[in-house]
């Protein structure tokens, strides 16, 4: 191989996933270096954001003239504001960097409203551009997937299913894991992490709470915060489940990855537009059993029973049910757990990094 790669790395969000693939091609033979690659700050008004994005594209198109790269590979999102850039960072490489380059983009989290909505300046100009100067597409989903074939079939050409890399060992059981978090050490735990919105389900969560009959012998861990943590806190007061539940705000991955391998169970009924959700996946690669929606990546490789039970995630009547069938039936849950931590070999960094490769010498 020995092919070199420019990495165009997010410096806030999914650094480690980055860095994991970076590593992972590294070991595969490929030369890789890293630049930063974001979005602009929301509150800089519009010329500064284009001034930044030009800033970062120069910064790109020196890097690929010092390093005579291969491959330019950038993570983003298939969104609106994502792909303005992206195309505004395409357009000027393609316009100042001459010596031969495939471009690579993976999507981390996809809304198709870019492909729904009439927008002439999407329609006729972005979207025409990156299909034709992206040689290849990586995203999280078969259904993402299957959603652009069927919006605009020239584009699913370039389209290609990929994972992210999930490190069990990052996860590790600790004896004093309980007392750190005060969680009580004699109940059964069940686990909530991620950005505290609506759409992630917390709300279900914790509306299913009081009718569950086993809610005293149980813990309800929830880690992160988000625009709806106050409201959140406030409904746990209104249905006084304060000696239920154990909120930590937001605690860095680093830290937070132990909490796979100390809790006995998943809760995670998300109906957001999930790309490959990583509490999902951390918790399929520690083995533990999950309650959980059929979202995106969760469909490409979870099936009921032997990986989760599928709940609705606007339903706190259908959570407090899989919640039962967790917690009354231990041989379910050791079959959940036997099956996910060998379903989670799947995302390792060599087989992720490997399946990611045959894509990437396919573009010479």
């Amino acid at each position: 191989m020995g092919r070199k790669i420019l990495v165009g790395i997010p410096p806030k969000n999914h650094i480690i996933l980055a860095m994991d693939e970076v590593q992972g091609l590294e070991n595969l033979g490929y030369n890789c270096d890293t630049i930063p690659y974001s979005r602009n700050q929301p509150r800089l008004n519009k010329l500064n954001k284009l001034l930044g994005v030009l800033s970062n594209a120069i910064g790109i198109i020196k890097r690929l003239y010092k390093g005579n790269a291969d491959i330019l590979y950038l993570n983003s999102r298939f969104e609106p504001v994502a792909t303005l850039r992206d195309f505004l960072t395409v357009f000027f490489i393609k316009l100042s960097y001459w010596k031969p380059l495939k471009i690579v983009i993976k999507t981390h989290g996809s809304s198709f409203d870019i492909l729904t909505k009439k927008s002439f300046i999407y329609d006729i100009v972005i979207i025409p551009f990156l299909t034709k100067h992206i040689d290849l597409w990586f995203f999280l989903s078969h259904q993402e997937k299957e959603s652009i074939r069927n919006l605009n079939p020239t584009l699913a050409e370039k389209v290609q299913v990929t994972a992210n890399i999930v490190v069990k060992e990052r996860s590790v059981a600790l004896e004093n894991f309980n007392t750190l978090y005060n969680i009580p050490s004699d109940k059964f735990n069940f686990f909530f992490a991620g950005r505290m919105v609506a759409a992630k389900g917390i709300f279900s969560i914790i509306r299913s709470i009081p009718n569950f009959k086993y809610k005293d012998q149980c813990t309800f861990v929830f880690t992160g915060d988000g625009e709806d943590y106050t409201a959140f806190k406030q409904e746990i007061k209104e249905l006084q489940l304060e000696d239920n539940v154990v909120l930590t705000g937001f605690i860095p991955d680093k830290e937070c990855d132990h909490f796979y391998a100390n809790m006995d169970a998943l809760v995670f009924p998300t109906y957001f537009d999930e790309g490959f959700p990583m509490a999902l996946f951390k918790s399929v690669a520690n083995g533990l059993p999950i309650i959980t929606t059929k979202t995106r990546a969760a469909i490409d490789h979870l099936s009921e029973p032997e990986n989760c039970l599928w709940v609705d995630g606007t339903s706190p009547d259908s959570v407090r049910e899989g919640r039962v069938r967790i917690f009354e039936d231990a041989n379910l849950r050791l079959k959940m757990s036997e099956n996910n931590t060998a379903l989670g070999t799947n995302f390792s960094i060599n087989m992720v990094t490997l399946q990611m490769s045959k894509q990437l010498d396919l573009l010479f």
